[in-house]
């Protein structure tokens, strides 16, 4: 029997490899550890197969078990990845002081993120020196499907690309999903004509914020997603859509011309 281009792929698919990095994926800034359990029902994976993942992850530095609990957090060796990884977004220089102008201008923070997993991962974030602004860092992960940021990554995805996530997501979100799916697909026609996504407290109550897409600097760097967000006590939605999302387009405008 002939082989396939797609089998030859397949018999390069290592399995294992993907699913300790799923459970790796399944952790996400701000959250306590996490069990065997928690990491199962978040993966999908049998927790047999998550335990020997756990262990094996744990010996390798990659997770650290608390010896009272026996839950798990992020272990050193994936702090090193992360910032290896950060270094070497040259990106981050470029854009960088573009966004603490705009968080100057506007008195919101402003973030740069790239899809990690079911996940965006903060690559840049900056703040403007007002009183009030969202407190989130460097390496934090948000949700793709809740946050402007992710749903702004979402909608610049091909199609067909942007649906192979959607059952991965449907479990993540399980009995929630039908209302969060109804929500993104509101915000991916939002996306097509507006040009940005929203996120009026569907991730945090208490935090509003709009985004687009950054198309890839350089040749090898990925498209990343670009947000402004504020305290929803100072901005209202109509605040966000007339005040930030014009001069923040303009600004992913500027970004792309530099290409």
């Amino acid at each position: 029997m002939e082989s396939t281009e797609s089998e030859s792929k397949d018999r390069l698919f290592v399995t294992a490899l993907a699913r300790g990095l799923a459970v790796l994926a399944a952790f996400r800034g701000g959250e306590p550890q996490l069990s065997n359990q928690d990491l199962a029902s978040r993966t999908g994976l049998p927790k047999s197969t998550v335990s020997r993942l756990t262990y094996t992850l744990t010996q390798l530095g990659y997770l650290d078990q608390d010896p009272a609990s026996g839950r798990y957090q992020l272990g050193l060796a994936v702090l090193e990845l992360s910032a290896a990884t950060l270094a070497s977004f040259d990106a981050r220089r470029v854009i960088a002081p573009k966004m603490q102008q705009f968080a100057e201008a506007h008195g919101v923070s402003v973030s740069l993120a790239v899809r990690e997993g079911l996940d965006m991962m903060y690559l840049e974030t900056v703040r403007s020196r007002a009183r009030v602004t969202v407190q989130l860092s460097v390496g934090s992960r948000v949700p793709l499907a809740t946050t402007a940021i992710g749903r702004a990554y979402l909608a610049a995805m091909p199609a067909a690309e942007r649906n192979t996530l959607m059952p991965a997501l449907a479990v993540q979100y399980g009995a929630d999903w039908p209302q969060i799916a109804a929500s993104l697909d509101a915000a991916l026609a939002d996306y097509q004509q507006r040009g940005y996504c929203c996120s009026f407290g569907e991730f945090q109550p208490e935090v509003f914020a709009v985004a687009a897409p950054v198309p890839p600097l350089a040749p090898g760097q990925p498209w990343m997603s670009l947000n402004a967000s504020g305290p929803a006590f100072l901005f209202t939605e109509s605040a966000m859509r007339e005040r930030i999302a014009p001069p923040l387009l303009a600004l992913v405008r500027e970004l792309g011309a530099r290409q």
